[in-house]
C-alpha cells in the first residue's frame, strides 16, 4: 500500500514567505517559477484572455492598461511570472501541454516580437506614481546603464526648461525673470 508521505513532498519546517513567488526576483530563475506550476481550466482562460488583451494592443499599436485582480496568496505573481516567460519566448513557459492551444492561438502575432517586460510590486510604494514610474525608472537604470532617464515624470520637462532657458538668457536674466513676483525678502 502507498502512503500519502510518499507521494507528497512535505518539508519539516515552513518559513513566513517560503511559498510565495517573488516575482522581481524569481523571474530570473524559470526553473523556480515553472517548478511545481499547474495550469487549471481557468487559468488556461485566463492566459487566452491576457495574450487576446496584449495582442489587441499590439496589433491595434495603441497602449492599454489593465488591472490584475485576486485575493492575496491567489497567484497573481506567479500568473503574471509565467505570463512574462511566454511573453519572452521561454520554451518551457511555452512547452506546458495545458496552455498549447493558448500559445497556438496566439503564435502568429507573438512570433518575433519583443517586449519590454518590466516585473515590480508596489509594496512599499508611496503613491501609484512613485509605485510604476519610480520602478520603471529604476529597472531601467539597472538593464540600460547606458540610456538617459526616461523622461516619465512632469517635473523633468520642467527641469530641462529650466535648464534651456538659464543657458539661453544667462544666469542673471534666468533668477531675475524666475523671482519676479516675489517678496523683497526682508
Amino acid at each position: 500500500m502507498t502512503l500519502i508521505k510518499e507521494l507528497i513532498d512535505i518539508p519539516d519546517r515552513v518559513q513566513k514567505g517560503d511559498f510565495v513567488l517573488r516575482l522581481a526576483e524569481d523571474i530570473s530563475r524559470p526553473e523556480v517559477v515553472l517548478g511545481n506550476y499547474v495550469v487549471t481550466p481557468e487559468l488556461r482562460s485566463c492566459y487566452d484572455a491576457a495574450l487576446s488583451f496584449i495582442g489587441n494592443a499590439v496589433q491595434g499599436r495603441t497602449s492599454k492598461a489593465t488591472y490584475l485582480h485576486g485575493s492575496f496568496g491567489s497567484g497573481k505573481s506567479h500568473f503574471m511570472a509565467v505570463l512574462h516567460l511566454i511573453l519572452q519566448g521561454n520554451p518551457a513557459a511555452r512547452g506546458i501541454p495545458e496552455l498549447a492551444p493558448v500559445i497556438q492561438k496566439h503564435n502568429e502575432w507573438l512570433a518575433g516580437k519583443k517586449f519590454l517586460l518590466v516585473p515590480y510590486h508596489m509594496i512599499g510604494a508611496h503613491d501609484m506614481e512613485s509605485g510604476i514610474l519610480g520602478n520603471y525608472v529604476e529597472f531601467m537604470r539597472r538593464t540600460h546603464p547606458d540610456a538617459p532617464t526616461p523622461p516619465v515624470y512632469v517635473s523633468a520637462a520642467i527641469i530641462n526648461q529650466a535648464q534651456g532657458e538659464r543657458s539661453n538668457y544667462g544666469d542673471e536674466l534666468f533668477f531675475k525673470r524666475l523671482n519676479e513676483g516675489q517678496g523683497s525678502g526682508d
